[in-house]
Parts: C-alpha cells; sequence; structure tokens
C-alpha cells in the first residue's frame, strides 16, 4: 500500500480557506476547497443548572455546514504542451482520499468536546459520471466512486492533538459539496464570550 499526505488546510470561525501542494506525478496535485463555518450559541436559559451535572451531557449542533470538496488540478503535458482539465484528470486518475480531522481550541476551553460528522454517500462526484462507473465491478479496483462515513455517519469527537488526527471519512475519485455538521457539548467550566477554534482536515491519498 502507498500513502502520501496531500495537504493540510484550517479555518476558523472568521474565515475559510484553500490550500495546494505539489506532489509526485503518480498522485498528481489537488486542491481542497472549504466553504461556510460552525457556529453555535447557547443562552443562560440552556445551561444545566442542577449541581453535579455538566453541560456536555448536552450538545448544540451547528447552525450550518460545512462543505468540502477535492479536485485534481488542471495540468499540462510537458512535451505537448496540451492542457489538461481537473474534469479530465479526475476522469483518468481515480484514487481513494481519507479525510483526517482534528482542532485546535482555546486552554479555557479545552474541556469543550466538539463532534463533527458527515453522511452515507453524500457531496457530489466530480465529474458526475465517467468511464470508471460504467466498467464492470471487476475493472472497478477501489469500488464504486462513493463516500463512506467513519462510525456509521454518528458524530465523531474531534482531538485536540495533530498526532491523534481521527479519520471521518474516505472517498473514491475527486468529490465536492460534501457536507460536514459540527456539534458541541460545552462545559460548565468553560468563559462565556465568544471564542473562535480551528479545524484542521488532512487528506491522504492511497493507490490502494
Amino acid at each position: 500500500m502507498k500513502n502520501l499526505l496531500i495537504f493540510l488546510i484550517v479555518f476558523s470561525l472568521s474565515y475559510s480557506s484553500i490550500a495546494q501542494v505539489t506532489v509526485p506525478t503518480d498522485l498528481r496535485p489537488g486542491t481542497l476547497d472549504v466553504t461556510g463555518f460552525p457556529s453555535f450559541s447557547q443562552s443562560v436559559t440552556n445551561a444545566v443548572s442542577e449541581a453535579g451535572q455538566n453541560d456536555n451531557i448536552n450538545g448544540f449542533e451547528s447552525d450550518e455546514f460545512t462543505y468540502i470538496g477535492f479536485v485534481l488540478d488542471p495540468t499540462t503535458i510537458p512535451i505537448l504542451g496540451t492542457a489538461v482539465t481537473s474534469e479530465q484528470n479526475c476522469t483518468a486518475n481515480v484514487f481513494r482520499y481519507k479525510v483526517f480531522i482534528h482542532m485546535e481550541l482555546n486552554k479555557a476551553y479545552e474541556q469543550t468536546i466538539i463532534e463533527a460528522k458527515t453522511f452515507t454517500n453524500s457531496g457530489n462526484r466530480f465529474p458526475a459520471e465517467t468511464l470508471y462507473d460504467t466498467a464492470p465491478p471487476a475493472l472497478q479496483y477501489f469500488g464504486p466512486r462513493d463516500l463512506y462515513p467513519e462510525n456509521g455517519g454518528d458524530y465523531i469527537t474531534i482531538p485536540t492533538n495533530p498526532s491523534q488526527a481521527i479519520k471521518i471519512m474516505e472517498f473514491i475519485g475527486c468529490r465536492t459539496d460534501i457536507p460536514i455538521e459540527f456539534r458541541i457539548k460545552p462545559s460548565v467550566l468553560s468563559p462565556s464570550g465568544t471564542n473562535n477554534f480551528e479545524i484542521f482536515y488532512t487528506v491522504v491519498a492511497s493507490l490502494q
């Protein structure tokens, strides 16, 4: 099995961005696009008031989805100088992509739990249909170009340690508009006010 770390991307409540790196030609360079960001709010009437209980018993889902997508970049055939579009590259080069997630959170909020999930076969294939999709199953070496969430599509706790980044999904071939929903379980020890946190995605491409 041959794995290669493609790139890392970060966003907070205040911005989103696109990251890109160059990788060996057997895997092709690609871009992860992130749009939207989670936001949460809790009023005093929603806070736990019973002694011995904690707010992280209850969860608050994000008001908006975050959408991510990964496509291979346009390239040029060196000798011919011929331009190859993202759609053509994604058609001709089908890989397995695994998405890992971790976060950075202010120490004052370190007892706050933030979870994330996506949904089975969510998002859109890019391009929508290729020869790979119509090939006999024996020739679809990764299986269908579908998306497979971890934990059966249930929420996964996001670790705060980069070395413990956890897989949230894997998908076959390029894919766009994958929704990610977040849930927060705050601690009664967390200070009131507004705080930003950063979510990191790591995409790993596999040839098997």
